[in-house]
């Protein structure tokens, strides 16, 4: 039979994998993951959680289940195989790290930190990104059908002025593609995204920019995707890092051997934090 040293150090252990298999269900169902995770990595989340719960739990509830020694040969009644399998007969195994303390650099730490973390980019990190130029036509991008007036005003609705509702990043990448742009240039068009100043290509001090952080896999590659704007009648009383929502016209700059979009306002307007945005950290 298993030692009482043992099968405590065999609780504590399992103890431990339970631990982190509770740990992932509840990031699974926290409402904040996708600032950690793209959504279509979510479901790992959750089987490796149910996994380790399940491993954990099933060596817990097996700990006083004896097993034979795996080997074809008889033994009398009672009789040892030979083998020392047990905790405390033939040689046994001295554990590298005690189970108390296994327990406790597993668990202090994951409390900390889920305690303290506050689920976001820090501002310095979001300022650095947000500030950087992306080159559209750098992105490969499929074959598709030929794009006309006609394929945008079947597939996008319009605001009451007029302007075709788009997302930003739908609007960036125009200017990776030749066709797009011969559409979209002079076109009315209304966006929603977050608002900081323009570091680049502002001689002038008239532009802002917008941006939207988004993710392929997790935060490590986190990227911003921004479109310069500029306003003719002054810089808006908004804070640094609001929501908001712009309309205007569609322009295109080259700069360097480079086409840069920039929308030229018509309107601009700080709204609410959109559902499923934080109005802190990473957008989806």
């Amino acid at each position: 039979m298993m030692s009482k040293i043992k099968k405590v150090e065999h609780v504590i252990f399992c103890t431990s994998v339970i631990l982190w298999g509770a740990v992932l269900i509840y990031f699974y169902q926290h409402e904040k993951l996708p600032v950690y995770l793209s959504a279509k990595f979510h479901i790992y989340v959750l089987i490796g959680g149910l996994a380790a719960l399940v491993i954990g739990i099933f060596n817990l509830a097996t700990i006083n289940t004896v097993a034979g020694c795996g080997h074809d040969h008889d033994h009398d009644d009672g009789e040892d195989c030979g083998h020392g399998h047990d905790g405390d007969e033939g040689h046994s195994h001295d554990s590298d790290l005690n189970p108390f303390a296994a327990l406790c650099l597993i668990a202090l730490p994951l409390f900390f930190s889920i305690s303290v973390t506050n689920h976001g980019l820090s501002d310095e990190y979001a300022e650095s990104l947000s500030g950087a130029d992306v080159n559209a036509q750098t992105f490969n991008f499929i074959d598709i059908p030929p794009f006309t007036l006609e394929t945008l005003e079947k597939s996008r609705d319009k605001a009451a002025d007029g302007a075709f509702q788009l997302n930003l990043l739908e609007l960036f990448y125009t200017a990776g593609d030749e066709e797009q742009m011969a559409v979209f240039d002079g076109l009315s068009v209304e966006t929603e995204a977050k608002l900081r100043n323009e570091p680049n290509r502002n001689a002038d001090g008239k532009r802002m920019r917008l941006y939207r952080l988004f993710m392929t896999c997790c935060a490590a590659d986190t990227k911003a995707i921004p479109l310069s704007i500029e306003l003719t009648d002054g810089l808006p009383d908004i804070s640094h890092h609001s929501w908001v929502r712009v309309a205007g016209t569609m322009t295109y700059e080259a700069v360097d051997g480079v086409t840069y979009p920039v929308l030229k306002v018509s309107r601009i307007e700080q709204i609410p934090v959109p559902e499923g945005e934080w109005s802190e950290g990473l957008q989806k």
